[in-house]
């Protein structure tokens, strides 16, 4: 199948032809094969003029949590939570708790179709399903499939509701890994929450299991609060990464979340093993846990993420933008987040699927939002950045692998209205159960 896309602006960040007018995109077999000013005459199957809209890349979320989609307006805790750790205990271990696998398919479904609807192609998600484990991450991969998502996988593992589903979260895990290590859309990860939920034994029994396993990464929280760092050090470890370093879970395949209170050690640890980090603005502004240290971003592979906060990457890159700027005195040098969005998230999704995604490159999966964008300013390749993340806000077309998924503002073969019908309903459920575990 060749498509060929017709009369659009390419804006490619850090791509080989960063941005054109009045260009064109050939597609072949969900591949891009060539683009820019093309021949008129080339065959193809199909030919879409798009009339001046803007095309980006499909954009990638290197961080996300598909089980929180129905936490949006869900009641307030009982208790006031004070700290990092009562915010856990009171809000996301009890909604994690209380999901079963309609919810989860709820969440999964209505959380896949507002990062679609936001531009959004490739999700890392990290799962916790806690009373919902067996069979959560195939869930997971057919919802991705049916929306035509690249989806990876993990499921977070963690001691807090005891051994039997430590052990399930464990062999799910290591299910899923077997399953879908060769797929080109698929890609799982081996989920743990964090170093602090997790006992050594039970940090060793994982490192065990993976010993028979290859091209596997852990997909982890870290240094999120200093109750993580501290827990670390009361266990003898100079630091989270050290402790998950002694038992070699660590490698280039990892994702290590948040980092905020990274100590020098980590760095060095994050060189040597080339884990890879990826940071979340808006969700460490709303837990008040602090803000990664532009050192720590600009000396590891950095990629961004939402944490379960939004769908909506070009919003998530505009808010770390604001909330940065809002500590900084003038004159001092922001984090590029365009940087962290277009450049290193494709880095890291490219890493992880083997392939290349994240681009308007030839090569690069044909993953592309195409927005219906009339700037009231100059749009050059100088000031790219000040369009995508303060102009243009929700695509009308997307595409994923050279499929039109979203036409005009509309899902093609999906009905979104009964996904949100049946998320309602199920967010209604999920609450109570929620209020009877509380």
């Amino acid at each position: 199948m060749r498509t060929l896309l017709n009369n659009c602006r390419i804006v490619n960040p850090y791509g080989e032809m960063p941005f054109m007018e009045n260009g064109s995109i050939l597609i072949e077999d969900g591949i891009i094969k060539e683009l820019g000013i093309l021949d008129p005459t080339i065959q193809v199957d199909e030919t879409v003029d798009l009339s001046g809209e803007t095309v980006l890349p499909g954009m990638i979320n290197a961080h996300a949590h598909l089980y929180s989609a129905l936490a949006v307006g869900m009641p307030f805790p009982k208790g006031n939570p004070t700290n990092f750790t009562e915010v856990l205990e009171q809000v996301w271990w009890i909604l994690d708790l209380a999901l079963d696998k309609d919810s989860t398919r709820a969440s999964y479904e209505s959380g896949l179709i507002d990062h679609l609807r936001h531009g959004v192609t490739t999700v890392i998600d990290h799962h916790s399903s806690q009373s919902f484990v067996n069979g959560s991450l195939q869930l997971l991969v057919e919802t991705a499939e049916k929306l035509g998502l690249n989806i990876s996988g993990a499921f977070e593992m963690t001691d807090r509701n005891g051994d039997k589903i430590f052990q399930d979260s464990l062999e799910e895990n290591l299910t899923f890994h077997r399953s879908f290590i060769q797929s080109d859309t698929v890609r799982p990860l081996i989920g743990l929450h964090a170093s602090f939920t997790l006992s050594d034994e039970s940090l060793q029994a994982i490192s065990d299991a993976l010993k028979n396993e290859s091209h596997w990464g852990i997909h982890i929280h870290t240094a999120e609060d200093k109750a993580d760092q501290l827990d670390a050090v009361n266990r003898g470890y100079k630091s989270t990464l050290d402790r998950l370093n002694h038992f070699g879970l660590l490698n280039k395949n990892s994702l290590v979340i948040h980092g905020i209170h990274f100590v020098e050690e980590d760095l060095k640890i994050i060189k040597d093993t080339g884990a890879m980090l990826v940071h979340n603005p808006s969700s460490n502004s709303n837990n008040r846990v602090g803000m990664t240290p532009n050192e720590t971003i600009q000396q590891c592979i950095s990629g961004l993420g939402t944490d379960g906060m939004q769908g909506n990457m070009l919003a998530e890159a505009k808010e770390g933008t604001l909330i940065r700027s809002g500590h900084l005195a003038g004159g001092e040098t922001n984090v590029n987040y365009a940087e962290l969005l277009f450049n290193n998230n494709p880095e890291i999704a490219s890493n992880l699927f083997g392939r290349k995604i994240g681009k308007l490159d030839p090569g690069y999966a044909a993953d592309l939002a195409i927005f219906d964008y009339t700037p009231r300013t100059d749009f050059n390749e100088n000031n790219w950045i000040g369009h995508t993340l303060f102009g243009m806000e929700t695509p009308s077309d997307v595409m994923t692998n050279g499929i039109f998924r979203i036409r005009n503002n509309e899902f093609i073969e999906i009905d979104e209205k009964d996904i949100l019908s049946n998320a309602e309903k199920q967010s209604q459920q999920l609450w109570q159960k929620m209020e009877k575990i509380l």
